[in-house]
């Protein structure tokens, strides 16, 4: 990141104070240092691996999460659940492999935007302890929501 300080005085005299001028650039990655990071591979990794295991659960146990989407009164589940499990499946894999990783970061965004009101709606439980279970997922997909939108950012610097 680009940032130039410098500091002036207006005078020798202890009387009057300093005066501080900055000049702030936008940062880039033009020099590849955040995302060549062994740091970041690994946030990269963590975060696109996790998903995609998520999603060939998904795809493993089929039949049960339609059934649970159906439950939840999700939109047409036979259609909606694959097809949201092969776009998680390629979006934790983008961002694994930092293969278009704008459009796969944006992708999870838009899995957990559209999923995580439906599937974690906590504010229509009755069971206290049902209740938290669906808040927990809900802020943890919040949460991940907004790692995705960071990637998103990230790679578009990179490009």
């Amino acid at each position: 990141m680009a940032l130039a300080s410098r500091l002036t005085s207006r005078s020798d005299s202890d009387d009057e104070p300093l005066e501080r001028t900055e000049t702030v650039a936008e940062p880039t990655d033009d020099d590849g240092s955040v995302t060549d990071s062994a740091l970041f591979r690994l946030g990269r990794v963590l975060f696109g691996g996790v998903l995609a295991f998520n999603a060939i659960d998904n795809l493993r146990n089929l039949e049960e999460r339609i059934g649970y989407a159906e439950f939840k009164g999700a939109p047409e589940p036979d259609r909606t659940v694959p097809a949201a499990s092969v776009g998680l499946l390629l979006g934790g894999l983008g961002v694994v492999l930092w293969k278009l990783p704008a459009a796969a970061a944006l992708g999870i965004a838009g899995f957990l935007a559209g999923t995580t009101p439906v599937m974690h709606d906590f504010w229509n439980q009755d069971d206290p302890e049902e209740k938290q279970q669906e808040q927990i997922q809900f802020l943890k997909n919040t949460a991940l929501f907004g790692a995705a939108l960071a990637f998103a950012r990230v790679a578009r610097r990179s490009e």
